[in-house]
């Protein structure tokens, strides 16, 4: 059997177009199939805003995450968004600070994200984060621990807030950074800066 060739062309045209259609519905599927193996239940946007406009007043969202969330040491320095942490219903301090930070700002409070790094009485560095926000006319700062998240008064400055957590962890806090969100939907950069 001779074939023309044409005919070996067009056929040679129709195994490549093939073959790339074939490797474009693969790369299809697997970019598509890491939505499906989310372990949790993924959330619609407009339930997570929902959600976020619900949690109006402090007391609204601490006992909203002590009911729904828990504190776990995931040991990765990468914080989870608003959304993942959402989502995941779970996760570091770090993780429920830029939570709870984003909920008070997207609800009009004034907050920011306290990271501090410390030494313990046994020498070992540490980093912990709290959220301090104003409450009225009242400074306060959201906590967490093994029980989850609290609220206590801080007074009027930083350093009484560090001298209630130092105390309360028996710590010697060194450096500290700030974040907050900006009208963006963007974290503010930190900077660690010196205790004086």
């Amino acid at each position: 059997m001779n074939m023309s060739r044409e005919l070996k062309i067009s056929i040679t045209l129709l195994v490549l177009l093939g073959i790339t259609f074939g490797i474009l519905a693969y790369l299809n599927i697997m970019a598509n199939q890491k939505d499906t193996d989310f372990e949790g239940t993924i959330v619609s946007d407009a339930e997570f805003k929902e959600v976020v406009a619900q949690l109006d007043t402090s007391e609204k969202l601490i006992d909203y995450l002590n009911k729904y969330f828990t504190i776990e040491d995931r040991g990765d320095d990468e914080a989870y968004t608003p959304e993942e942490f959402f989502e995941k219903k779970k996760g570091e301090p770090w993780d429920f600070a830029l939570f709870i930070s984003y909920v008070l700002f997207e609800n009009k409070y004034e907050s920011a994200i306290m990271r501090y790094k410390y030494k313990d009485q046994a020498g070992e560095d540490g980093i912990n984060a709290v959220v301090v926000f104003r409450d009225g006319d009242l400074p306060k700062t959201i906590i967490f621990t093994s029980s989850g998240a609290e609220i206590y008064a801080h007074g009027w400055s930083f350093e009484d807030m560090f001298q209630k957590e130092e105390e309360r962890l028996n710590i010697k806090i060194q450096e500290y950074s700030i974040s907050y969100w900006t009208d963006a939907g963007e974290l503010w950069p930190e900077e660690w800066f010196k205790r004086e």
